[in-house]
């Protein structure tokens, strides 16, 4: 249990993944997503090298990049971390927030009108969710809680969830995943 004494984060600072290609991370997060690039460095580090770069989420809030040469990687590393692990493209990804649906039909226009086509939609039942991938394979959520109550749980019920085996979830329980439509 959480001690009511203990200092909590107070918000995300950064999250950071990794890429081959900078420039075209910039361009989708700055010029498609909208953005701002906040900061960059470059460190030497042995005989390599390796930039770091951020860009503003809002709030106080970035996603931040590594580009890593010669710092301990291995040379066929994979940027795209789901599907590089052998897993559904969706398993590992990135969602930000939006308040209204009316955003997030806004958001939608506006990738558009950016460039990006293929953009799923998914009504998770408490929340609307538009889907998109970045140059390095990862999976880009907006997000929009339409049903705060539908997603509230005491820790109690969220732990007898997670806690339960999966054949054993009775039928009114289960939640069949969804196919997003294209828009």
């Amino acid at each position: 249990m959480p001690n009511p004494n203990e200092t909590l984060s107070k918000s995300v600072h950064h999250v950071a993944y990794t890429t081959r290609d900078p420039e075209a991370t910039y361009d989708f997060y700055t010029r498609k997503l909208g953005m701002p690039l906040l900061h960059a460095e470059a460190h030497r580090q042995g005989d390599g090298y390796f930039r770091h770069f951020f860009f503003g989420m809002g709030e106080g809030e970035a996603i931040a990049f590594f580009e890593v040469h010669d710092v301990g990687e291995e040379q066929d590393f994979k940027t795209d971390i789901s599907t590089g692990l052998g897993l559904p493209p969706w398993a590992n990804h990135i969602a930000f927030r939006l308040d209204t649906l009316q955003e997030l039909r806004d958001k939608t226009k506006e990738l558009h009108e950016r460039g990006i086509e293929q953009i799923m939609e998914i009504d998770h039942d408490w929340c609307v969710s538009i889907y998109t991938m970045d140059p390095n394979g990862i999976m880009v959520e907006f997000c929009v809680t339409t049903d705060a109550a539908a997603f509230a749980q005491t820790e109690e019920e969220a732990l007898r969830i997670l806690r339960q085996p999966a054949g054993e979830i009775p039928e009114e329980e289960r939640k069949e995943g969804s196919i997003g439509k294209l828009v």
